[in-house]
């Protein structure tokens, strides 16, 4: 009988990492999961993007993945099954960059990125940010093989898919766009995939034009602040945070490679760094931060996963560097990833996340459940979590954080979200019967008037966090709004 190679052992340990990860993780879950999969069920359903039923809007940032929850069945489980085997698919590609970058220590290297913090957190919660990973993986190794016609025309149909799952990965193509023009002999290569490329976009592109009138999400405008002058550094700040939380020892290992490096570097060595094949991935991370950084985007873990592969590639090559390439660095190197993920996870990440995950669903479905038993009709429901309220309950969403509709972004531009709710302004966005406020406060708005509506509270729900960087509790409470002459809203 024939044993399995070292590598092939290696890998099974990797993946066995991964597995014992995300059964930690698995309660992990997002509102956004449903706004993905209320898009999907509707597009499945009616063939129309709708958050609301016959109402088409543009409130999902991944095309790709709205296609594919539709095409299984628009379900939770089947969003989390998905999201779950891309993570392993990730980790697959991940061992072949390994193999390439990091010599005796790919092994190590592979182990650490099945065991890193966010993708754990984020690869059973049913979004695309494991997709994402997967498929710049993709691309990266399609790149670095010997050009082919068939090999060639799969990258143009990657680069296409990695545009559609996040747009901001729009920057990759672009990268290679600029390699392929101003490297000798490689222009024929891009007369190939470009084309590819361009046409599945191109064609998602002329469809949500003829649905909404537009190809900008309209999530876009709700998550980012926009160009501003000093917000770039804060959200310089918050992405190196994040990575650092996940990358602790890669950061030391690539600090100190620098350091040892300093006086030995010459402009030819500079100019060698940019030529290692490395530098690719390392250049996508860095403009994807910057392009976050310089739309004050609100940056989460989840949209800088797909380019962390590359702090853990460049880690081990500096841990190689500093330390060598033998079995007692390789154990070191992947001992100290994981004894930090463990750690970042027991005392901080994992806590947050059950508490959030485990709460979230139950604290909304039952308001919806509230609303249905006391509005036999389809009641109109305004709240700043749709995804939830609109996938579990059959009633209208208002959209208060803008996500779905961008005019209540602009009243919040011009209010600030809690005068938009004191004030009534949200009622110009449509008919409102029920408001689920969502506050440290609970019940605010008990007894409130405006707009001869007087917020009368329901039933109030608690959370203990809304994430890592916002601590609570947080009260959820359902008012209905009641004329102030007593009769029932129309």
């Amino acid at each position: 009988m024939n044993r399995p190679s070292s590598g092939a052992l290696w890998l099974r340990l990797a993946f066995l990492v991964y597995v014992v990860g995300i059964l930690f993780y698995r309660d992990s879950i997002m509102d956004d999961t449903f706004i993905h999969l209320q898009y999907a069920r509707h597009l499945r359903e009616q063939g129309m993007l709708a958050f609301n039923a016959g109402e088409p809007s543009l409130g999902a940032t991944s095309p790709l993945w709205l296609l594919l929850l539709a095409g299984l069945g628009a379900t939770e489980i089947a969003a989390r099954l998905l999201s779950v085997a891309c993570g392993a698919f990730s980790i697959w590609l991940f061992a072949l960059q390994a193999r390439r970058f990091c010599g005796s220590l790919a092994a190590a290297a592979t182990i650490a990125w099945a065991g890193n913090l966010w993708l754990l957190r984020h690869a059973p919660n049913g979004m695309e940010s494991t997709c994402a990973v997967f498929l710049v993986l993709l691309a990266f190794e399609l790149r670095a093989r010997a050009p082919s016609r068939g090999r060639d025309a799969m990258l143009g149909l990657v680069l296409a898919a990695v545009c559609l799952v996040r747009p901001e990965l729009a920057l990759l193509p672009l990268l290679f766009f600029t390699a392929d023009l101003v490297r000798p002999g490689r222009f024929t290569r891009l007369r190939l995939w470009l084309p590819l490329c361009l046409l599945p976009c191109v064609a998602w592109g002329l469809y949500a034009w003829s649905q909404v009138g537009h190809v900008v999400p309209d999530t876009v405008s709700a998550k980012s602040g926009g160009p501003a002058a000093l917000a770039w550094i804060a959200v310089l700040r918050r992405s190196l945070a994040m990575v650092g939380i996940a990358h602790p020892v890669e950061g030391v290992a690539i600090v100190v490679a620098l350091f040892v490096q300093l006086r030995r570097l010459r402009s030819r060595a500079v100019l060698g760094a940019f030529r290692h094949p490395l530098a690719p991935h390392v250049l996508l991370a860095l403009l994807l931060v910057l392009a976050y950084a310089g739309l004050d985007v609100q940056v989460q873990p989840r949209y800088l996963l797909p380019v962390l592969p590359a702090v853990t590639l460049l880690g081990c090559i500096a841990w190689r560097a500093v330390w060598g390439g033998g079995s007692r660095a390789a154990v070191s190197f992947v001992a100290l990833c994981l004894v930090a993920t463990f750690t970042a996870s027991a005392l901080r990440v994992l806590p947050a996340t059950r508490a959030y995950s485990q709460a979230l669903r139950p604290a909304l479905v039952s308001l919806v459940q509230e609303v249905e038993a006391r509005s036999p009709g389809r009641a109109s429901v305004a709240t700043p979590d749709i995804g939830i309220v609109g996938y579990y309950g059959h009633v209208h969403v208002v959209d208060l954080g803008g996500l779905v509709d961008p005019r209540a972004q602009e009243i919040q531009n011009r209010l600030g979200y809690d005068e938009m709710l004191r004030s009534g302004a949200f009622l110009d966005l449509g008919p409102v019967d029920f408001v689920i406020d969502r506050d440290r406060e609970r019940e605010r708005f008990a007894g409130h008037v405006c707009r001869d509506r007087r917020w009368t509270p329901l039933r109030t729900t608690s959370i203990s966090n809304l994430g890592l960087s916002r601590p609570g509790p947080f009260f959820y409470t359902l008012y209905a709004l009641e004329r102030t002459n007593g009769s029932s809203p129309p």
